[in-house]
């Protein structure tokens, strides 16, 4: 009877070697860019690259800080986002707004995430931005919001508003490079855009006595 040497594995998976990284670097791009952000799975993933999912999260942890190294991203807007709402309600408008702002700004993230924008709105993968949007920032305001007290279909209602706002402060400032909103400095864009923003949750947060 012949014995199973140690770490044998399963025909089609590869263990984590040199170029394993890159692999599920190269299969994590093409998926986010076919069927985005939102419905590309680790498992997915894994089976594109012909890796054991558990390497994913070996080299990477998250399905978030995947999404930032395969797109050479210096700083990641899902954790940003992440970051922003899981912090008070209050201003939590403004803080995304200035958070998003501030990544964009950043000129090492910029052309990336230019390019995975017009990706999105050219028609040729609609899906990575729309599931980007979807996942990383409506689902979890809706949540936050229904942590404070807020009845779902009110906080859907509020986050959808939310939600609408910054993507198009954003897209005019640095896809579309509208004149008068791309030639503000960063500060006088969030004092201009933040009432605005705001204004999404204004009035109907549950008070707190």
């Amino acid at each position: 009877m012949m014995n199973k040497g140690p770490g044998r594995r399963g025909p089609g998976r590869r263990a984590g070697g040199p170029d394993t990284r890159a692999q599920i670097l190269n299969a994590a791009r093409a998926r986010f860019v076919e069927i985005g952000f939102r419905a590309a799975t680790m498992r997915m993933i894994a089976a594109d690259a012909g890796v054991d999912p558990a390497l994913i999260s070996y080299f990477f942890g998250s399905k978030q800080e995947l999404f930032g190294e395969a797109f050479a991203l210096r700083a990641n807007p899902v954790t940003v986002i992440e970051e922003q709402i899981a912090g008070p309600v209050t201003d939590l408008a403004r803080r995304l707004l200035t958070a998003l702002v501030r990544t964009w700004d950043d000129a090492e993230n910029r052309a990336t995430l230019v390019a995975i924008a017009h990706a999105g709105g050219g028609g040729e993968s609609p899906a990575l931005t729309r599931g980007f949007v979807e996942a990383a920032l409506d689902a979890p305001v809706v949540a936050r919001l229904t942590e404070e007290g807020m009845p779902t279909a009110q906080a859907q209602r509020c986050s959808a508003v939310l939600v609408t706002q910054l993507v198009g402060v954003i897209y005019a400032r640095y896809v579309l490079e509208v004149a008068s909103v791309a030639a503000l400095s960063t500060e006088e864009f969030i004092d201009a855009y933040s009432p605005a923003v705001s204004a999404a949750l204004e009035g109907d947060l549950p008070r707190r006595d």
